[in-house]
């Protein structure tokens, strides 16, 4: 996890659709909860990098998401 200030992160993992939401699997076992903004969902499954702003404790407001190379 990188962290370019205290609200503001980019991370890496792998996308996952939900019941009810998709969330980000990090390599670390973290867990994320993601809410797309204006940005194109990726497929189920895909290794992704994801830009937005921390929303709670654990939700991510996401403003960019692109696949991890």
């Amino acid at each position: 996890m990188d962290r370019s200030n205290s609200n503001r992160l980019r991370l890496t993992g792998k996308l996952i659709k939900g019941d009810r939401r998709f969330v980000l699997q990090c390599e670390d076992e973290t867990v994320w909860r993601l809410k797309f903004l204006d940005t194109k969902t990726p497929r189920d499954g895909t290794d992704v990098i994801i830009e937005g702003v921390q929303s709670g404790v654990d939700g991510i407001d996401v403003d960019w998401v692109g696949a991890k190379k």
